[in-house]
C-alpha cells in the first residue's frame, strides 16, 4: 500500500535534457558571437572608421577625392587639436571634427591626431611657436610638417551667420585638405597677388568677393600668395613664380607694364607664368591691351550671351555682381581636351557668367603661340559694352541677362575745358546726350557665334635639351570664381580653373572640396494627411497588435 501511495517516479527523459542542452548551447554560442561581432566591429569603427553615415551631405565622412590624396603623401603630417577630445564630443557640430580628422587618421600612415589640453600642455604650443608667428589658443588646429606648420581653429571650420547665431555650413574637410597641401609641399608656388594700386583696391569693389574667392581658390591649394601693389612694390622674378593681375578698374602705367614684362622675361631664363583677369567691371585699358596683343590675345569689348535659353546655366552669383540671384549664363565647354585631364568629373557644367569675349590674333607666331581653353555654344551672341577711358563715362552694366534690349553707351568727352567747369553738369549732359543717341541691341538678328572666354598664351625657348617657358592666362571674366559657384558641387568652375592653373605651372592636381552646407528639409503635409497619419498610429497599429495576438492565441489553443 505505501508503495502504491508513492508518486510514481518519473521516467529520465533524455529526449528533454537532449533539447535543452542543445539550446544551452545554441545561446551560450550566439552570446558569444554577439561579443565578438561587437568587438570586431568596434576595432574596425575605431581603426578603420567603418561607420554608416546616414546624413544627407555625409558631413561625418570625407570625399574619396581627399582620401586619394592623403593615401599617396609620403611626409609625416601630425595634426594637433588645442583642445580636449571629451569637451568637443559634447558639442554636436565639434563632433564632426573629430569625425573628420578620424577619417585622415585611419586613411594614411603618414597622419597623425592628438588632442592636447592647452593649460596641461604648453610644450606643444613652444615646439611650433619657433614656426609659426600667429596665435595658438584654446580651440586651434595645428598642421605641421617639418618645419612647415599651418594653424586654423575648430571654429572658423564651420560657416556662421553672426546675424541669426545659426551654422549654416560645414568646411572641416575643406580646410583640412588645404593645411594638409600647404604643409606637405615643400616647393610651393609663389604667387604675386597684383590686387593694390597705390595702395588702393586695383579693381572695381563690385568684384571684392569674385578675386577674393581667386585668391582663397589658389592659397587652399598649396599656392603661397602675397598680396603686392603693382605700382609701389617690387615685382621680383628672384620672390615669385606667378603674377595676377584681377581685372583693374583703370589703365596701367608705362612703368607698371614694364614690371610684367620684365617679371615674366626673367633675364632671359622665362619660366614665370602669369594670370590675367578680364571683366566687364573695367574701363577701357589701351596699354593693357597692347601688352596683351604682343602675346597673341585680345580682350574685345564685349559681354558673352546664349540666345539659346536651354544651354543657359541658371545659377545664384554673389549680390555685389549685378546679375543677382537665378542669373542666366552660358555654359563653357573646353576646347583643349589638355585640360579636362585629371577631373574628376567631366561632365559636371562650367558657368562663364558675365564673361568678355577673348580673340586670338594668331596661332603661332616665331617663339609664342595662343590656344582656346573654354568657349561658348555656336548659339551665343556678343553684347557690347562700348568701354571707355578711366578719364570719361563708364557704361552702364546695370543690364539684366532676361531682358533682349540694352543701351549702348557711344559717347565720349571732346572738350575737356567744358568738364573743368562743372562735374556735375558734365555727367548730366552726358546722361542726356546718351539717352538721345542709345541703340537698341537685338538679341534675334546679332551673329551668332563660338566666343573664347579663358586662352593661354605661351612663349618659349630652347636651352641646349632643356625648354624654359613662358604662360599667360586671360580669363574672360572675375566671375567664374563667383563664390556662390565655387563653393558647390554643382559646377565644374573650382576644379577645372585650378586644374588649368596647376597644369601652367607644372602642379600636380590638387583636390578641390565643396562645402558642405546644412538645409532643413521641411514635411510638406495637408491637415487631411495629418488626420489620416494620426488615424493610423493611434488605431491602426494597436488594431493589428490585437488581430496578430488573437491569431496566435487561437492557433495555439486549437493545437
Amino acid at each position: 500500500m505505501n508503495n502504491e501511495n508513492k508518486k510514481e517516479k518519473k521516467p529520465f527523459n533524455k529526449r528533454k535534457l537532449k533539447f535543452g542542452a542543445t539550446a544551452t548551447i545554441i545561446t551560450v554560442f550566439v552570446i558569444a558571437a554577439i561579443v565578438f561581432v561587437n568587438l570586431i566591429a568596434g576595432i574596425l569603427t575605431e581603426k578603420k572608421g567603418f561607420k554608416l553615415d546616414l546624413t544627407s551631405q555625409k558631413y561625418f565622412n570625407v570625399s574619396q577625392d581627399t582620401i586619394d590624396y592623403i593615401r599617396n603623401i609620403d611626409k609625416d603630417v601630425d595634426i594637433s587639436v588645442m583642445s580636449e577630445k571629451d569637451s568637443l564630443e559634447n558639442n554636436k557640430y565639434y563632433k564632426m571634427v573629430i569625425e573628420t580628422l578620424a577619417k585622415y587618421e585611419q586613411n594614411s600612415d603618414h597622419i597623425n591626431v592628438n588632442y592636447y589640453s592647452i593649460t596641461k600642455n604648453p610644450e606643444i604650443i613652444n615646439k611650433y611657436s619657433a614656426y609659426y608667428n600667429g596665435d595658438i589658443n584654446e580651440g586651434s588646429i595645428i598642421v605641421a610638417c617639418g618645419e612647415r606648420v599651418k594653424v586654423t581653429t575648430v571654429s572658423s571650420l564651420f560657416d556662421q551667420n553672426y546675424q541669426t547665431g545659426t551654422v549654416e555650413g560645414y568646411k572641416g574637410e575643406q580646410e583640412i585638405t588645404s593645411l594638409v597641401m600647404n604643409v606637405t609641399d615643400s616647393n610651393p608656388v609663389k604667387v604675386a597677388f597684383l590686387a593694390a594700386y597705390n595702395n588702393q583696391s586695383i579693381f572695381n569693389p563690385n568684384l571684392t568677393y569674385e578675386i577674393d574667392s581667386f585668391l582663397k581658390l589658389l592659397t587652399k591649394n598649396g599656392y603661397e600668395c602675397n598680396t603686392v601693389d603693382i605700382l609701389t612694390d617690387e615685382l621680383s622674378p628672384d620672390s615669385y613664380d606667378m603674377a595676377v593681375l584681377p581685372a583693374p578698374y583703370s589703365d596701367l602705367t608705362d612703368d607698371c607694364i614694364s614690371k610684367l614684362e620684365a617679371f615674366l622675361y626673367n633675364g632671359g631664363d622665362l619660366d614665370k607664368d602669369m594670370i590675367y583677369i578680364a571683366d566687364v567691371y573695367q574701363t577701357a585699358t589701351p596699354k593693357i591691351d597692347q601688352f596683351l596683343e604682343e602675346w597673341g590675345i585680345k580682350v574685345a569689348d564685349n559681354m558673352v550671351i546664349e540666345t539659346a535659353d536651354e544651354k543657359n546655366l541658371q545659377v545664384n552669383l554673389i549680390k555685389s555682381t549685378y546679375g543677382g540671384q537665378n542669373a542666366k549664363v552660358p555654359a563653357a565647354s573646353i576646347a583643349d581636351d589638355k585640360y579636362s585631364e585629371g577631373l574628376s568629373n567631366t561632365k559636371l557644367p562650367i558657368a562663364a557668367g558675365y564673361a568678355r569675349n577673348i580673340e586670338l590674333l594668331f596661332d603661332a607666331n616665331v617663339d609664342r603661340n595662343t590656344s582656346a581653353i573654354l568657349k561658348t555654344s555656336d548659339t551665343s551672341a556678343l553684347y557690347p559694352l562700348n568701354l571707355k577711358t578711366s578719364s570719361g563715362e563708364t557704361a552702364d552694366l546695370t543690364a539684366d541677362s532676361d531682358k533682349d534690349e540694352a543701351d549702348n553707351d557711344e559717347n565720349s568727352s571732346e572738350d575737356e575745358s567744358d568738364n573743368k567747369e562743372s562735374s556735375t553738369e558734365a555727367e548730366t549732359a552726358a546722361e542726356a546726350e546718351t539717352e538721345a543717341e542709345t541703340t537698341a541691341f537685338d538679341i534675334a538678328s546679332a551673329d551668332k557665334q563660338e566666343s573664347i572666354v579663358m586662352a593661354m598664351a605661351s612663349k618659349s625657348n630652347m636651352d641646349g635639351d632643356t625648354e624654359h617657358k613662358n604662360n599667360v592666362l586671360v580669363m574672360g571674366g572675375a566671375s567664374f570664381t563667383d563664390p556662390y559657384i565655387t563653393g558647390v558641387s554643382t559646377y565644374n568652375n573650382a576644379e577645372f580653373v585650378i586644374n588649368t592653373i596647376n597644369k601652367m605651372c607644372g602642379k600636380e592636381n590638387a583636390v578641390i572640396i565643396a562645402e558642405k552646407n546644412f538645409e532643413s528639409t521641411a514635411l510638406d503635409v495637408t491637415t487631411s494627411q495629418v488626420s489620416i497619419l494620426r488615424n493610423i498610429v493611434v488605431f491602426g497599429f494597436p488594431l493589428i497588435v490585437i488581430i496578430c495576438g488573437i491569431v496566435v492565441f487561437v492557433r495555439r489553443k486549437n493545437k
